[in-house]
């Protein structure tokens, strides 16, 4: 502070000599502006010139009035104008003085005006000169940085750094606010970082625009891909493939490619001959070993934490125990006469239906026609209504899910995202048909 007035007595000192020249100058108004000068200044003492200091001596005749200073900084690309308004008397000198600091590089064109409030007439419009300055005020800057694994996943780490500056802005108090665009969620003007972990996968530019009072202006663009976490990948390995019921069966999911099985839910269903469905959750290996004869339909699903499932189906072949089967295993397999009947192979002889065999074939192939096609239509039947009770079983069509007014999103997969207004993200699980909280 002492400095500066040294300084500011300094320049009133070297401008004392050109009083005379500026009062003979005056118009008739009562302001006069009997000396002022514009000086060049190394503030930070580096050996470059970064500020410029605006002196004016200002006098009125009248009993008082009512003045405006104005100091017209011009580097080509923007012109800023600085104004000291106040109110003089008589007889009193008023010593305007004025800080320009160079936001850029270059010359500085310097003008001053002097204001007569009242009458709201220019009384003084002097050119000061070209001053050559280096910047000592940095420009508006926005900047964003990405911190993440090269290949982002859904829930990985991810984290977008923020930085924003304006000297001259805060400088001269006209900061600007900043907006930002490409994100699927509010977020803060100023939030840094930005959780961007809790995304939907898509393919993201973030775009941040700044202009401050004097309307300089930056802009900041970072481009990004969020990807969906690929589906399980595993196999179904069955042991004891069409053999006795009682005999040693079982079903084992296992995980191929980068899928780790302990990371995943299991859920198995299984339609038994009699199409009562039964359900399994979290086994990696389902014991088939009594179940009973007949076909029994498995259809085991896989989901990670990130939700992604893949499903598996197969039909499992149980036949009928041996004679000598144990109590536990003849219990297990219900009742004898539902069970499926098994080919006799090498140690089956035909019999004949009528007088001899080939009486029978002639039958046979007389009727064999007739008898084939309805047969035909009754099988036909058969199989559409269980092919139509399969697909009420396992086909049964999602509906949409409704989003309960909060913001959604589909990737592009199909999964559905919801956020709440904490900021966590709920999935849709087809499964349960209900929204589940996204768990990293």
């Amino acid at each position: 502070m002492m400095r500066s007035r040294i300084v500011t007595l300094f320049m009133v000192a070297m401008m004392l000599p050109m009083l005379a020249t500026f009062a003979s100058a005056q118009d008739d108004s009562y302001i006069v502006v009997n000396g002022s000068g514009a000086f060049a200044l190394d503030e930070n003492n580096d050996g470059d010139l970064d500020l410029i200091r605006v002196i004016a001596s200002i006098v009125t005749t009248a009993p008082s009035a009512s003045i405006g200073v104005e100091v017209i900084a011009d580097n080509g690309d923007m012109a800023i104008s600085f104004w000291n308004n106040t109110t003089i008397q008589y007889d009193d000198s008023f010593i305007a003085n004025t800080t320009v600091k160079a936001w850029s590089d270059g010359e500085y064109q310097i003008t001053l005006r002097v204001w007569d409030l009242e009458s709201g007439l220019m009384i003084h419009d002097e050119d000061l000169d070209t001053h050559e300055l280096m910047a000592s005020l940095s420009p508006p800057h926005l900047s964003m940085e990405l911190e993440s694994e090269d290949w982002i996943f859904t829930g990985d780490t991810c984290l977008i750094h923020r930085v924003s500056t304006d000297l001259v802005g805060a400088h001269y108090d006209v900061m600007g606010m900043i907006s930002i665009q490409g994100v699927p969620w509010l977020v803060g003007e100023y939030e840094s970082p930005l959780d961007c972990s809790r995304w939907p996968a898509g393919d993201y530019t973030v775009t941040e625009h700044y202009r401050n009072g004097l309307g300089m202006t930056a802009t900041a663009t970072l481009s990004f891909a969020i990807h969906v976490h690929p589906p399980p990948a595993f196999i179904v390995n069955q042991t004891g493939r069409s053999t006795e019921s009682g005999t040693p069966c079982d079903l084992e999911a296992i995980a191929t490619e980068e899928t780790v099985i302990e990371e995943m839910s299991i859920l198995w269903e299984v339609a038994d001959p009699a199409q009562d469905l039964m359900s399994h959750e979290d086994m990696e290996v389902l014991d088939c070993t009594m179940w009973s004869p007949g076909v029994h339909k498995v259809r085991v699903t896989l989901t990670s934490p990130q939700g992604r499932e893949t499903t598996v189906g197969l039909n499992v072949v149980r036949l009928p125990p041996a004679p000598d089967a144990s109590l536990d295993v003849l219990n297990a397999s219900g009742d004898p006469e539902r069970w499926p009947a098994i080919s006799e192979g090498a140690d089956y002889s035909p019999a004949p239906l009528v007088m001899s065999l080939s009486a029978t074939i002639a039958l046979v192939g007389s009727g064999g026609f007739i008898i084939a096609l309805i047969l035909g239509f009754v099988v036909g039947n058969m199989m559409n209504g269980e092919s139509k009770e399969e697909e009420d079983m396992w086909d049964t069509p999602q509906a949409a899910p409704d989003s309960e007014g909060l913001p959604s999103f589909v990737d592009e997969t199909g999964v559905h995202w919801r956020q709440q207004p904490d900021g966590s993200v709920d999935w849709w699980d087809t499964t349960e048909n209900q929204w589940l909280p996204f768990q990293q």
